[in-house]
């Protein structure tokens, strides 16, 4: 009987052999190697390999039962011990057999591994293993069009991405490099390496000042980083410094290959985070940048425990984007990128403003509302920091206008639509400036 239109094909599975070798999903652990202990047509109980490695983390010995045919996987000593630089070259495709040998490179400090054109990277938490340290970039370098000497890398993607443009014949000649992966995976950090490389490579040769002038683009593009991430970056329960928007960087190259700019879109930074953050997690780095900063006198603002939106997470500390001296840098970045001191005053009294004025909140007042007693010092201060108008702020928080054919109407806006209406302003307010910062940088 044919399959029914749109009915997933099942792949074929082996049944498990009886005192054979495997890999078997052990649920916590995913694929384990072990062995079958048994089968009884419909359920199998395997045990794991004894465990040699300290930083696996099954159990020596450990036994698993009830597993169903395809949480099995048949194999012999030569599958379990194999050990590519690409995964497609494995004796066996199978998910079990690609994860063990990500597994054993990434305990062995391998964390980079091809999969024919693309790089699987997996972030080691560690910026000091040998043979990926800075001092390695000029062995790359010197290879051809292509990267075969060398183990798997961002730069090798980088690389071999650079020199398929300049050896492009027809058009259409632009390359594209993809950085993809959940959370904490580390795309951050190889947008950067990628970059960094690309920025080296197009200055390899050519003039002195062609040098100087791609050099210079690529400390640039650099610098962006400390206040991109600042203003688009947060502490998530995965990730101390977790992007919060999509980026688009579109590098530019001469004729000759050498470096000469690049233009970032920006998509979708994640607005909730401007107001509010779950347990275990922070807002933008930038509020907490200015409550730690010690001129925060010049905006009025105090410690991030005394402001909802710091708080509501319960997470004040971080590794990074924490301190005074890195408030000094998001502004030594800005002012190297071309930005003013008085621009950056005015900067940081947007990120002075929300804070303020998330603190206030709204009483009942007849069919409206109006700002509670102990929040109007929170406007006082948005106001101030601002420089706008105290009584036509205050009326449009808590009113609406809609323009029509005879005329504007003004609506009163209850309490929970008035905090919905300053959380909506404070949200575009913060999301307009980094966008901004985006364009400028």
């Amino acid at each position: 009987m044919p399959p029914k239109k749109n009915e997933k094909k099942k792949e074929a599975v082996l049944d498990p052999e009886v005192g054979s070798l495997c890999l078997f999903n052990n649920g916590e652990h995913a694929w384990v190697p072990g062995k079958v202990l048994s089968w009884d047509g419909k359920k199998a109980s395997c045990q794991a390999n004894p465990n040699t490695n300290p930083l696996f983390t099954w159990e020596s010995g450990e036994t698993v039962n009830g597993l169903e045919a395809e949480d099995v996987f048949n194999c012999n000593q030569e599958v379990l011990n194999e050990n590519v630089i690409d995964l497609l070259n494995l004796t066996v495709l199978h998910d079990s057999t690609l994860l063990n040998v990500l597994r054993k490179r990434y305990f062995e400090d391998f964390i980079y591994t091809n999969i024919g054109a693309i790089t699987v990277a997996l972030n080691p938490f560690n910026f000091k293993i040998p043979w990926y340290t800075d001092d390695n970039m000029p062995k790359y370098l010197a290879e051809g069009d292509r990267i075969e000497e060398n183990i798997p890398h961002s730069w090798a993607a980088a690389h071999n991405t650079y020199w398929e443009m300049r050896n492009a014949t027809h058009e259409p000649i632009n390359q594209c490099i993809l950085v993809s992966g959940e959370s904490g995976a580390g795309k951050t950090e190889a947008s950067k390496i990628v970059m960094k490389y690309l920025a080296a490579l197009s200055c390899k040769s050519g003039t002195e000042a062609q040098k100087q002038a791609a050099v210079a683009v690529g400390t640039n593009i650099n610098i962006t980083s400390a206040p991109l991430e600042a203003f688009g970056n947060a502490r998530t329960v995965r990730n101390d410094n977790s992007s919060r928007f999509g980026k688009w960087m579109r590098v530019k190259f001469d004729d000759a290959g050498f470096l000469v700019g690049a233009h970032i879109t920006k998509y979708l930074l994640e607005k909730s985070r401007i107001v509010t953050a779950s347990p275990g997690e922070r807002v933008y780095h930038s509020f907490y940048c200015l409550c730690r900063a010690n001129n925060r006198a010049d905006w009025d603002i105090g410690n991030d425990t005394e402001y909802k939106s710091c708080s509501a997470g319960k997470q004040s500390s971080n590794k990074e984007f924490d301190t005074d001296e890195e408030f000094k840098e998001i502004n030594s970045s800005l002012s190297s990128l071309g930005v003013n001191a008085q621009t950056i005053v005015s900067i940081w009294k947007v990120v002075a403003g929300v804070l303020n004025i998330e603190n206030a909140d709204f009483d009942t007042d007849g069919e409206g509302s109006k700002i509670n007693g102990a929040s109007q010092k929170w406007v006082e201060k948005t106001v101030k920091v601002w420089g706008i108008d105290g009584a036509l702020f205050t009326k449009e928080l808590t009113t609406t206008t809609i323009d029509t054919r005879d005329g504007p109407v003004v609506t009163l806006l209850n309490p929970v639509k008035a905090r919905d209406g300053r959380s909506a302003l404070t949200k575009t307010i913060y999301d307009y400036q980094f966008s901004w910062i985006i364009e400028t940088c």
